[in-house]
């Protein structure tokens, strides 16, 4: 039909558990809450629309529709207390916007080119951004203060995860390195190439 969809599928069996539809144009990211409860998407239509859906993953109901972004939405996420969910994309701005109601919590002006990675830490005390130019910054998503900024890649950080204790963040770049940072003193611990 050429509709845009999100499939599900159950990991035991392989067998697909279900469909829902992002009519906002071509997903890009797509997680499960920490909860498992909530799937969120980002996407949109380059140069023209980005959006972030939130779906009820039992019912498929769709939940929430938030940010009204003038490109596609590249990376977001939800809080593990599901009360806001962080966006960035090709404007360089991370937004926080309030789950159920959309509005902006805040509007951070920090990266240098595309935010390509949003992840928050699994005690939801953390938010780390990356984008582009291979800048990682650790965040308190409260007030929006830098905490830390880790530098290191010399390329675009394609993704970022956090360890369950939220005391180490794994970030991967198209530099080829894979690299493990502290929460401590916001410092490098481990590299692979």
């Amino acid at each position: 039909t050429g509709q845009k969809q999100v499939l599900v599928f159950n990991t035991d069996t392989l067998a697909l558990a279900g469909i829902v539809p992002f009519a906002e144009g071509q997903p890009g990211e797509v997680k499960f809450s920490r909860s498992g409860k909530l799937l969120v998407a980002a996407g949109g239509h380059a140069a023209q629309s980005g959006r972030v859906v939130v779906w009820n993953v039992e019912t498929a109901e769709r939940l929430t529709t938030l940010g009204e972004e003038y490109d596609t939405v590249l990376a977001a996420d939800i809080r593990p207390d599901q009360t806001v969910i962080a966006l960035g994309g090709p404007n360089r701005l991370v937004t926080i916007l309030a789950t159920g109601t959309g509005e902006a919590r805040h509007k951070i002006k920090k990266h240098t080119d595309w935010v390509t990675a949003v992840a928050f830490s699994p005690n939801g005390e953390f938010l780390a951004t990356a984008d582009r130019n291979g800048a990682v910054i650790i965040w308190d998503p409260d007030n929006a203060q830098e905490l830390f900024t880790l530098a290191g890649h010399k390329a675009a950080v394609t993704a970022l995860s956090w360890r369950s204790d939220s005391k180490v963040l794994a970030s991967a770049s198209e530099d080829g390195a894979v690299k493990l940072w502290e929460t401590k003193e916001g410092k490098q611990v481990k590299s692979w190439a």
